[in-house]
């Protein structure tokens, strides 16, 4: 049985690192190393921790390290990776959990593929309420990777030997970053649909921070370069809908045309044409405002 290594990073967790951690400890697949990293938290992160899983931490089912400074959380997965000494690496976000199947229904799929992503499909609020199942359709890898359609590290798993390891200057959409590159670098990817994956909505998730966006366009500008002709399109539509989401009416305008002019069947997929509706309404908006 293969050990598996769980990297956690968190900072000012306290609300929900306890029921992360549970759901890794509670797991049926027992190989398993928990890698916690606080990230200098200033809340009750650290006694939250020690009050629940002391004897695990001295048993060392639990490896716990903290940052002496806060240095974020791609410099926190990588140094977690660096101490770890499992086969495979799996990432669970202090605010997200899983399953209690989910590394045993996942794993032998590293049988045939170097990185795992396991869709989404479930979805909490912060009292841990399914609130709601996404029914996204799961369409080629190319096109969900190339749409900004995946990414969240919950979901994501890798073989040791093959992890690229993230990137500090990317430390937002360093998620997104991370399968763009090992794409483009031809490692085997796999979709995985077996919805043992619950992601927690809540006001602080990055993804509701204009930094978000800046990240969205650093990404695209980094490698834009390198993708090949035929998925431009996917990606430009997608800085086009994140664009339009924080108000840069001009860059999402731009992006959406450029993306159609390239190939007009993007609007095809019944999402894209809906996302297509709502930018035109914001279009028009932007138009007879200047």
């Amino acid at each position: 049985m293969a050990k598996v290594s769980v990297v956690i990073p968190v900072y000012n967790g306290e609300k929900y690192i306890k029921e992360a951690i549970d759901s890794v400890l509670n797991q049926t697949y027992t190989n398993i190393e928990v890698l916690i990293v606080n990230d200098a938290s200033t809340d009750k992160t650290e006694e939250v921790i020690f009050d629940n899983f002391k004897n695990s931490i001295d048993e060392g089912k639990i490896i716990y390290f903290k940052n002496k400074a806060n240095k974020e959380r791609v410099f926190s997965r990588n140094f977690g990776i660096k101490n770890s000494s499992g086969k495979y690496i799996y990432f669970l976000d202090y605010d997200d959990k899983w399953d209690k199947t989910h590394i045993e229904k996942t794993l032998p799929y590293f049988d045939k593929f170097e990185i795992l992503y396991t869709f989404p499909r479930s979805f909490i609020n912060q009292n841990s309420n399914l609130i709601r199942k996404s029914k996204k359709k799961i369409y080629d890898l190319e096109k969900l990777i190339f749409s900004g359609n995946i990414g969240y590290p919950s979901a994501s798993a890798f073989k040791r030997n093959t992890f690229l390891g993230y990137k500090q200057e990317f430390l937002m959409r360093e998620d997104w970053e991370i399968f763009l590159r090992s794409f483009l670098e031809g490692k085997k990817i796999a979709i995985l649909d077996v919805d043992t994956v619950f992601i927690r909505e809540h006001s602080d998730r990055t993804s509701r921070n204009y930094s978000f966006y800046e990240a969205t366009l650093k990404v695209y500008q980094s490698y834009k370069d390198e993708i090949p002709k035929k998925h431009l399109p996917y990606i430009e539509l997608h800085v086009s809908d994140i664009a339009f989401k924080f108000g840069d009416f001009k860059t999402g305008y731009k992006m959406l045309i450029s993306a159609i002019s390239k190939n007009p069947k993007v609007l095809l997929d019944k999402r894209n044409l809906l996302n297509f509706l709502k930018r035109s309404i914001r279009i028009d908006r932007f138009i007879l405002n200047k």
